[in-house]
């Protein structure tokens, strides 16, 4: 006929009212409440309610519990009838109950990470809030954690997130799937545990100190990327040797433009000096020439 509350809780208590008609009269009938997942018959009353010689139409009450687990939606609860003298003995009939959600559900991904870190953004993808809410990363074999294991987060309302670190490392040859447990209460105040897998490849990761690149056209192989390559100083050297020629005939070029008479005149001087400087080194004979010359 009707339950209550609407919807079911998981976690709590329903209670149900069924009608029954019995259409002709009977010497004995059994109806039976089938303690099937996930509802399930009080502890404090019977599961069977029996009647003999009855005509006419029966009404009869089960208080019903919802298991924490149970999924959200539409679930059958069951009625089994066993008669004595009727063609339905033996049927199960079943009735719908309307499940809520309680629970919540988590999407992960990793928002960074590096050789020793791992930072992850949860999601509370769920229609539920996820109270005291707590993010683990567990023993595994592929994974070390180096710091704390535990992270309180707190209340996470659906469609929030939040951001978890953690200091770990990898180890052996593969790493594989990051594992990640959060535990939570849910809203019908169940402490729930929830894991998950997050693809996780910690080579890829950034790691600290030089950047190495290969050069595939150059014989000289590997290069660090921290602005210098090989033999730098050498190639700079020439450079400012270059920079410093260029420099002294610019500055020649920019004074013999202010004054080109000065510096025909310098150079005229030098030249009559080193030729007479040349005399003094000639032959004997060439002397009293130039002498007689100048007598003359």
């Amino acid at each position: 006929m009707k339950y209550e509350e609407y919807p079911a809780n998981p976690g709590d208590y329903i209670d149900v009212w069924i009608k029954a008609s019995i259409g002709s009269s009977v010497d004995y009938v059994k109806f039976e409440l089938v303690n099937s997942f996930p509802f399930s018959v009080d502890s404090s009353e019977d599961s069977v309610r029996e009647y003999s010689d009855y005509t006419g139409e029966v009404i009869f009450h089960y208080k019903v519990r919802v298991d924490k687990d149970a999924v959200e939606g539409t679930n059958e609860l069951k009625i089994a009838i066993t008669s004595s003298d009727s063609a339905a003995s033996g049927s199960i009939y079943s009735m719908e109950v309307e499940v809520a959600d309680a629970q919540t559900d988590f999407d992960l991904i990793i928002q960074d990470s590096t050789t020793s870190e791992i930072s992850l953004a949860i999601a509370n993808i769920g229609k539920n809030t996820a109270n005291s809410m707590i993010v683990r990363i567990p023993e595994q074999d592929n994974y070390k954690i180096t710091g704390t294991n535990g992270q309180m987060v707190g209340n996470l309302e659906s469609g929030d997130y939040t951001i978890a670190s953690f200091s770990l490392v990898s180890v052996g040859r593969t790493a594989g799937n990051l594992i990640v447990q959060i535990d939570y209460t849910d809203s019908i105040g169940e402490r729930r545990s929830v894991l998950k897998e997050v693809e996780f490849n910690s080579q890829s990761s950034s790691t600290a100190g030089n950047v190495t690149s290969t050069f595939p056209n150059d014989a000289s192989g590997n290069f660090v990327m921290n602005g210098n390559f090989p033999n730098s100083k050498n190639s700079n050297t020439k450079w400012y040797i270059i920079t410093g020629v260029l420099v002294l005939i610019l500055v020649g070029l920019f004074i013999y433009s202010k004054n080109p008479k000065k510096i025909k005149d310098f150079f005229k001087h030098n030249h009559n000096k080193s030729s007479k400087n040349d005399n003094s080194t000639a032959p004997e004979w060439i002397k009293k020439v130039k002498e007689k010359e100048i007598r003359k």
